[in-house]
Order: structure tokens, then sequence, then C-alpha cells
């Protein structure tokens, strides 16, 4: 077989095996391996300068695009003071994804008052940094919440009302996400947006469990 022959059939094959490619950077080499193969079949071969102009095109633009993405997957140092939340809570996201989303929220401080009652709708997705948060039902507390522990991620999850009172008697150092703009990356960042669920879900799982303990003992 030509060689030439074998330089087309090897354009049309990588080609053919990037449509069973699903994560986007290796589709994007695929392809780009492909478009090269069929740019030498038509410059050096077949010497049809209009296919060689367009096969190089997509080359330049498939290039563009590889070095776009591994420039955003190039890990970012975390900051000490936030490692600790990233490695216990959202090791799901890439470092990037974690330093876009912190940056996404608004740190802030209260002491002596609620942050959430019960039966209102919350517009914002809360996270402690420094203190404690108390949770209570019915004015009976059921549960402390300190560094690393969501606030309001049920109804963040749900979209219902709050079901329990929510306050800090000293001070409360918390990061406060909008949830409307948090929902928006349903739409934006699918993937991202999984990932953020999940991380909400662990932590939900983590307040369950020894709330269920504490439910069967009782009843025992």
């Amino acid at each position: 077989m030509e060689q030439s022959v074998i330089i087309l059939n090897l354009g049309y094959a990588l080609t053919f095996i990037a449509l069973a490619i699903r994560e986007v950077l290796w589709l994007r080499i695929t392809l780009t391996a492909a478009q090269i193969s069929l740019f030498t079949y038509h410059y050096f071969y077949a010497e049809n300068s209009s296919a060689a102009f367009w096969t190089a095109i997509f080359v330049i633009v498939n290039t563009y695009n590889i070095v776009k993405i591994l420039l955003e997957r190039r890990s970012k140092l975390i900051p000490e003071e936030i490692r600790d939340l990233y490695d216990g809570i959202f090791k799901s996201l890439t470092s990037n994804e974690f330093l876009y989303f912190w940056n996404m929220g608004t740190i802030k401080s209260v002491s002596n008052t609620f942050l959430i009652k019960s039966g209102e709708h919350q517009n914002n997705l809360l996270l402690v940094l420094a203190g404690t948060a108390f949770v209570e039902v019915n004015g009976n507390p059921i549960a402390n919440l300190n560094r690393g522990a969501f606030i309001a991620e049920i109804s963040f999850l749900s979209g219902e009302p709050a079901s329990a009172d929510v306050h800090a008697t000293e001070e409360l150092i918390f990061v406060s996400w909008k949830s409307e703009r948090l929902k928006n990356l349903k739409h934006d960042n699918p993937t991202f947006w999984m990932k953020l669920q999940h991380a909400l879900s662990e932590d939900l799982i983590k307040k369950v469990k020894p709330q269920a303990k504490r439910d069967s003992q009782i009843e025992k």
C-alpha cells in the first residue's frame, strides 16, 4: 500500500476513533492528530491546496484549545488557611474549581443573631469558618455547627423553606454564596454543579448519621 494511502486512511481512522471519545482533551488531541494526517496527505501528495488550507485551520484551532484546556487544568496553590476545607469537603473539585467557587463567596461575621429562621426561604448557602452556629427546632437544640459545616444546604438543594432555626451567640465567621448565582451553574457548568451537589450531600450525610444514632438510643 502506498504511503499516501496509509496517511489518508490514518487521518480518517483517527477521526472515527474521536467519535467514541468523551473526554474533551483527548477528543481534541485525537482530532488534531487526524487533521495533521489529512493535511500531510492533501498538501504533499494530493496537492490540494484548498483542502490543505482548511485542515491546517482545524489543526491551529484545536491546538489553541488544547493549550487552553491544559492551562485551565493546571493546579493552583490553595492557601494554607483554607486547605483543610478543600481536603475535607471539596476534594471532588479540582484546585481551580475550588478556588473559583471560593472566590464567588463573601466572608462575613455576626454575633448574637439568627442566621436562619424556620419557615423562611433562604437566599444564601453558608459555610462556617470559625465559631459555632446552633441549630434548633421548636426551641430544642439538635446540632452545633463548627468549621467546615454547611448551613442551609437542605434548603439550597430542595428549594424548600428552612425547617430549623440557626443562630450564633458569640462571634461566628462564615462564607456566604448567593443561591441564585450558584444555581446558574446548573446550566453554565453542569459538571461543576454535580460536584458541588456531591459535596453538599456528603456534608448532609455527616450530620444525619450522628442524629440518627442519637434517636435510636433514645428509642431504646
